[in-house]
């Protein structure tokens, strides 16, 4: 992905101590699946969790993933406590920039594909190149279905992730159930239900536009200037474990 940006919709960089000295409070860490181990820690926590809802069937090695997975536009984040994968979600970015190849293609492009390219031509000023993200596989340990706060710190990096590749909008194909949830991060309805590739139920389409970024700050907490400096995340790129600070 892009260098890290300076400057964002949702977090304004400030002098902060140096990420290893940083306290742990959370008790938790985080890095994006680069390397092989972290990429199977993710496939098997999206399979637990799945298989534990009777989203999917049993599938080979017990592990859940897509070509999606492979492709240079998409990053996935695991969230560990004690060394044991807990939490996870994935970030596809689409990229309208015709210099790019491999980023001009998203999951929810094929679920709501006039809706997604209604919303595209919308957000380009003078044919400009435009960038969604999209939020998919969003996950939870069966173990941690009750806690609540993974969902705030996995949008925590959903948001870094928001900021540093500059989106226009932020896209998610979301569960009936789940739609009162992310209208409270400004999420608008478009479109739907329809069905997901590979699971067994239906999602709608919902977006953020980047005009609700600044609205989001302001009013949810962990979204905030405050809430996390950007270079506390900046070592993801670099394949590190960073350390989740709580908002």
């Amino acid at each position: 992905m892009s260098s890290l940006q300076t400057t964002s919709a949702f977090f304004t960089p400030r002098p902060a101590p140096a990420i290893q000295e940083r306290a742990n409070p959370s008790g938790l860490t985080a890095r994006l699946a680069l390397d092989t181990n972290t990429r199977t820690d993710a496939f098997a926590l999206r399979h637990k969790s799945y298989l534990a809802g009777d989203y999917i069937d049993r599938r080979p090695g017990d592990l859940f993933s897509d070509p999606n997975d492979d492709m240079p536009n998409t990053k996935t984040l695991v969230v560990y406590k004690d060394d044991k994968a807990i939490a996870s979600v994935r970030m596809c970015v689409l990229d309208t920039n015709p210099a790019l190849r491999g980023w001009d293609d998203i999951p929810v492009a094929h679920v709501f594909p006039e809706e997604v390219d209604s919303l595209l031509a919308a957000a380009s000023a003078g044919g400009k190149p435009v960038k969604a993200i999209e939020i998919n596989r969003l996950v939870r340990h069966p173990d941690y279905m009750k806690d609540h706060e993974l969902v705030f710190t996995l949008f925590q990096f959903v948001s870094f992730m928001v900021t540093h590749e500059q989106s226009d909008m932020t896209l998610s194909c979301v569960r009936r159930n789940h739609m009162p949830f992310y209208k409270r991060f400004k999420f608008q309805h478009i479109a739907g239900p329809r069905s997901y590739p590979e699971l067994k139920f239906e999602t709608n389409l919902m977006v953020c536009p980047k005009s609700s970024y600044e609205l989001l700050r302001n009013s949810v907490s962990i979204f905030s200037p405050k809430a996390v400096p950007s270079e506390a995340y900046a070592g993801l790129f670099r394949g590190e474990t960073v350390n989740v600070i709580k908002g």
